[in-house]
């Protein structure tokens, strides 16, 4: 997500006059203020005396600002006058360099550029119809919010998902996925001496194998409401889209979670945790059973290393105050334990709840995430000649945008039934008998590229392979269509995927809880020095309570994201208040700290020192022969917008140059236009 910051700069080319933007109701500037700044061959006797003038004084004297630049500089302010009539004023004063309006700062966040982001209702809620269900606006965790708030940081922190394994090829998920880069994967080897063999995505504790591919499809949409890709034009994104993703799998059919398996998967994270990489949290959308004691010791072990769990409170519509729901009846130090909320900010009809064991809710209704791409929906079709046959995929089949080859029959599939001729060809095999997993291994042994399975009755059926192992492609058909295919003919094979089928909308506890553990890491990765109980509490404490929660989980409060990088809502973020002033909230963000004539708010769009009058975003103008060279200080990791204006009351309406990238730490920009008017310049920080 690309997230946009506006903090302009006013520089006056000829002479001036205020202006008003179209894009916001509220006026940009104060009315009657005007900030003034002499020439620097100005003494200070021609200042008083042109300030006297001008029946001014100053409002504030920007003492440190001009000693440092040599050039007197000051708020003044009138109040028969206009701003636009005193910078007119002031603009004829041959004292006087620039004359600008007291402009007022704001932020504007962009929605990420993901395709399917609307239907994220928990993240931006407004009040659209999602999967069929109109929602209120503002309930949600303040996504977009947060993340314009956001430390700039590189440290991607790691999330381990406890679940059903995760599709690691996810194009919406393979690029943040955790990989071990102590180990080659697939060379059979424990390159890193970590007691696991080519554990490179994480671990299948469930079979004790190294691939943690899904079993079913829980795990991979739990990892991506954690950390999906953002601003990528595709599908969803992850509440820490920077995140990355540990895969641990502890179930070998989608549904059933052995506390061994567990135990194992939380041993492997504290493990990697202790070996540096930095993994934050533990996500387990699951429970039931009884209390474990190794598992609680396995937890408390993770705990001690800066892990925290975050829990699902359960499905079952219980108080878990009266009845124990495990994991999340442990209430351990390092766990928080999750309720699910709706499009209105109600408790979910399904979810457990309990004022004294569930902490706090979230999203967890008509919630949009990943499914296996193997379960994924795919354009699948057999085209021989001018004809073309509707098929359906088996699950987990190979995928192909078209493989051409003979047809060859081969019966029921048995392994005696393939001519010799199939190899590299096409087979064609009746339903019936043997499974379809069974037939298609047959029909690999023999070496055919592809395979088509149709119905031993009328219509086309559904079917399964199983489970993923580098399947061909293979496709069913009607009983009709299958008899009309002309086998020893040349046929082409389609099953692609189809990228609107690679998500699906989920409700529960479970989807509710990924949302919290996304949280933890967006707060460790803007307070990578806090501890286990600073993080949790900064999670629980700024929450928004909400009636729909009062008496139903202890904070009474939905989770909000930016809440708990801005704590005291005073625009600056607790992380930047920490690294200028020493504290994590108080400062006011329309002081001057270091008097250079920019507020602490203006320092932070700005990405300029508050407490260094040498660092702050200005613009400077030297007319030339061909037009114009304008410069001003710049921060590695912005880009920036200079605008040109002829006249302010109407705004301004041309771009010079936008998307510019930072050469800090100074910028130069030339406009080689020339007009008979005034020229005004801006330069906006985009991002």
């Amino acid at each position: 997500m690309q997230i946009k910051r506006f903090l302009f700069c006013l520089l006056i080319g000829v002479a001036s006059i205020a202006w008003a933007s179209a894009n916001h109701s509220a006026q940009e500037y104060i009315e009657g203020d005007v900030l003034v700044t002499f020439k620097p061959s100005t003494s200070a006797l021609i200042v008083q005396q042109s300030m006297a003038a001008h029946s001014l004084t100053f409002k504030k004297f920007f003492v440190e600002l001009s000693r440092h630049r040599g050039k007197q500089t000051g708020l003044v302010h009138v109040k028969n006058r206009t701003t636009v009539e005193l910078i007119q004023e002031l603009s004829q004063d041959p004292a006087v360099e620039t004359a600008e309006p007291n402009y007022l700062r704001w932020v504007t966040s962009e929605t990420p550029n993901d395709a399917l982001f609307t239907n994220l209702w928990a993240l931006q809620n407004t009040g659209q119809s999602v999967n069929g269900t109109a929602g209120k606006k503002g309930d949600d965790i303040r996504f977009v919010g947060a993340w314009g708030l956001a430390r700039p940081s590189s440290n991607a922190v790691v999330v381990a998902v406890i679940d059903s394994g995760v599709d690691y090829t996810h194009p919406d998920l393979a690029g943040n996925m955790w990989v071990n880069t102590g180990e080659i994967p697939g060379n059979g080897i424990d390159d890193d001496g970590d007691g696991f063999v080519d554990d490179y995505y994480g671990y299948d504790f469930a079979d004790n194998l190294p691939d943690p591919t899904d079993s079913g499809f829980h795990g991979t949409h739990v990892a991506g409401t954690i950390a999906a890709i953002g601003n990528n034009q595709i599908g969803v994104i992850g509440v820490d889209y920077q995140a990355k993703i540990m895969a641990l799998r502890a179930s070998n059919d989608g549904e059933t979670i052995a506390d061994s398996a567990v135990i194992e998967a939380i041993q492997y994270a504290t493990m990697m945790k202790n070996r540096g990489v930095d993994v934050v949290a533990i996500n387990e959308s699951f429970g039931g059973g009884g209390s474990v004691s190794a598992e609680i010791a396995a937890m408390q072990a993770a705990g001690e290393t800066g892990i925290i769990f975050c829990v699902a409170a359960g499905n079952n519509t219980n108080n878990n105050d009266n009845t124990a729901f495990y994991p999340a009846s442990y209430r351990l130090a390092n766990e928080i334990v999750v309720a699910a909320t709706d499009q209105n900010d109600d408790l979910a009809f399904f979810s457990n709840y309990g004022s004294q064991t569930v902490d706090l809710g979230a999203p967890g209704v008509n919630i949009l995430s990943l499914l296996p791409v193997a379960q994924a929906g795919t354009d699948a079709g057999v085209e021989q000649g001018s004809t073309t046959y509707s098929a359906n995929e088996l699950t987990f089949s190979g995928r192909t945008a078209g493989i051409t080859a003979t047809v060859y029959d081969c019966g029921l599939g048995n392994l005696t039934d393939f001519p010799a001729a199939v190899r590299g060809n096409i087979a064609l095999i009746e339903r019936g008998t043997l499974t379809f997993s069974n037939k298609v291994l047959n029909a690999m042994a023999a070496g055919a590229t592809a395979a088509i399975i149709y119905n031993n009755a009328s219509g086309n059926f559904s079917g399964t392979l199983g489970g993923t192992n580098n399947w061909i492609p293979a496709v069913s058909l009607a009983q009709s269509d299958g008899l009309l295919l002309q086998t020893n003919s040349t046929a082409t094979v389609v099953n692609s995927i189809d990228p609107a089928q690679i998500y699906q909308y989920l409700d529960g506890t479970s989807m509710a809880t990924p949302h919290v553990s996304g949280a933890v890491a967006f707060a460790a990765m803007n307070f990578p020095t806090e501890t286990v109980a600073q993080r949790i509490q900064r999670v629980l404490t700024n929450v928004d309570v909400i009636p729909g929660l009062q008496g139903k989980v202890r904070t009474g409060g939905r989770l909000n994201l930016q809440r708990m990088v801005d704590s005291d809502g005073n625009g600056l973020p607790d992380w930047w208040e920490l690294e200028y002033f020493g504290h994590l909230t108080g400062t006011d963000p329309n002081a001057d700290a270091d008097h250079d004539g920019m507020s602490n708010l203006g320092e932070w769009l700005a990405g300029t020192n508050p407490t260094n009058a040498a660092s702050s975003l200005r613009l400077t103008l030297l007319p030339v022969s061909n037009g114009f060279i304008l410069n001003w200080p710049s921060v590695a990791g912005k880009t920036y917008l200079l605008e040109r204006s002829t006249n302010l009351m109407t705004g301004f309406d041309s771009i010079v140059l936008s998307n510019i990238i930072a050469t800090a730490p100074t910028n130069t920009a030339t406009d080689p236009i020339i007009l008979p008017n005034a020229q005004f310049y801006r330069v906006g920080v985009q991002q």
